[in-house]
């Protein structure tokens, strides 16, 4: 990465959400050891060993990686604040791969379920390695989820890949509406919806006109990340 770049992600508004960020992860110690002695590791590594080949068209060793994947995703959680239960709080998690923040969910007593695709193997072998639940079902835009039981109190997403049509091309404020508002009839008073968006094609995770209307919702967005705290508007002013 250039020199430039990096100078102006810590001296613009990047720099002071990382800062931030930061700070808080700080003010909240999350030791990631215990969630690792949680899992069985000759059982994981058996799984390792079954999938982890070079030269696959679709990566899978990334997913393995129990040490590295379980610090990301004990950030995340210090990112979003979320303590041991009580309160035992209702977790679902968009596009929940390998599961591995659902795990950490669990461990800290919270009630935590999956929603993704059935895809890869891997994924179906690490869930059940874990003990975790999850519905398989694919995001579509303008349709709504599935019957997913009792109301939440948090709804993640991270690295979402559900937001792309088809044909490649990334969701605009219409489908984000739409989806934004269906998974808000999911969530208890006063739940949380949490998503971190992946990376598009032009190397942006999102421009400026789905970063202003997301704000006009009442989220807020921090890099990558888009959170809302409170009930949706019943209009928006675009």
């Amino acid at each position: 990465m250039q020199i430039g770049i990096k100078l102006r992600k810590l001296t613009g508004p990047d720099g002071w959400h990382s800062a931030k960020a930061a700070i808080a992860r700080w003010s909240y110690r999350l030791p990631v050891q215990p969630f690792l002695d949680a899992v069985d590791r000759k059982s994981f590594a058996k799984i390792r060993d079954r999938h982890a080949r070079p030269g696959r068209s679709f990566n899978q060793e990334k997913y393995l990686d129990l040490e590295g994947w379980m610090k990301v995703n004990v950030k995340r959680v210090r990112n979003q604040r979320i303590r041991a239960a009580p309160p035992r709080l209702r977790v679902l998690d968009i596009g929940s791969g390998a599961g591995y923040f659902l795990h950490i969910m669990r461990c800290l007593g919270h009630d935590a379920l999956g929603l993704d695709i059935d895809a890869q193997q891997i994924f179906r072998e690490t869930f059940a390695e874990f003990g975790l639940a999850r519905v398989i079902h694919r995001i579509t835009a303008f349709e709504r989820l599935p019957d997913l039981g009792e109301p939440f109190d948090i709804v993640t997403g991270h690295l979402t890949c559900f937001n792309r049509h088809e044909g490649g091309t990334d969701w605009g404020q219409v489908e984000w509406d739409f989806f934004l508002r269906d998974v808000e009839t999911h969530l208890k008073p006063g739940g949380l919806m949490q998503f971190e968006l992946n990376v598009r094609r032009d190397g942006r995770h999102m421009d400026a006109e789905l970063q202003n209307f997301f704000q006009s919702l009442g989220g807020r967005v921090n890099r990558r990340k888009v959170y809302f705290d409170a009930a949706l508007p019943r209009t928006i002013d675009r």
